[in-house]
């Protein structure tokens, strides 16, 4: 838009009836059909009238749009174009972080299960949540009945899938059985045991 002429007072941005013609590429008289159907109080006889950047862009609006119309922009629809597409990278990006926000618990048991293969023990399941193994993990495992006192996995560990029992040999061929979390039990730890464990040592301090 071409520089607005300096005026005092509350209309220091505004241009007259004949420049705002003159930048959308239109008769004046155009301009003044939109500004009696729009501002009807604002034109008087023998005054000159000015309008504002907002006036000017919604008189723009109501106009057929030809070449010269549609090619001048006022620095308020800049603004606003501006505003609005902040608003969409802002909206995109809230998108993304309740997906990411969905889809991270996941990729953290993928991720901590590709290091273990199918199955973790209950110590690495521990830390894995950020847990401690022998102050919270064990104690509370073993006070809601899903180990036994050697540490093995109960019928109702197996049944809650909390748990499971693995066999493993030793090199004498000795088997040596071992409670594990596998894989798909991860997020039963995380939707049950880590808050379990958590409710549990608050009750057990307000006792």
């Amino acid at each position: 838009m071409t520089d607005l002429p300096r005026i005092a007072g509350p209309m220091a941005q505004a241009m007259t009836v004949q420049q705002v013609a003159e930048v959308l590429g239109v008769n004046p008289e155009a301009i003044k059909k939109h500004v009696r159907e729009l501002y009807p109080d604002l034109m008087r006889t023998g005054v000159a009238t000015y309008l504002d950047e907002r006036q000017v862009t919604e008189i723009k609006g109501r106009m057929i749009p030809t070449t010269r119309v549609v090619g001048a922009v006022t620095s308020l629809e800049i603004a606003e174009m501006t505003l609005k597409v902040i608003a969409y990278h802002k909206d995109e990006a809230d998108r993304l972080r309740r997906e990411l926000a969905v889809a991270q618990p996941k990729i953290e048991s993928a991720e901590a299960l590709a290091k273990c293969e199918t199955a973790m023990s209950i110590t690495e399941a521990a830390k894995h949540f950020g847990l401690h193994p022998k102050l919270e993990v064990f104690p509370y495992l073993r006070a809601r009945g899903y180990l036994t006192r050697d540490d093995l996995p109960t019928q109702s560990a197996i049944d809650a899938g909390y748990l499971a029992l693995r066999q493993n040999v030793d090199r004498f061929g000795e088997p040596h059985p071992q409670a594990v979390v596998l894989t798909w039990q991860l997020e039963n730890w995380r939707a049950h045991v880590v808050h379990g464990i958590k409710r549990w040592e608050r009750e057990g301090v307000a006792s």
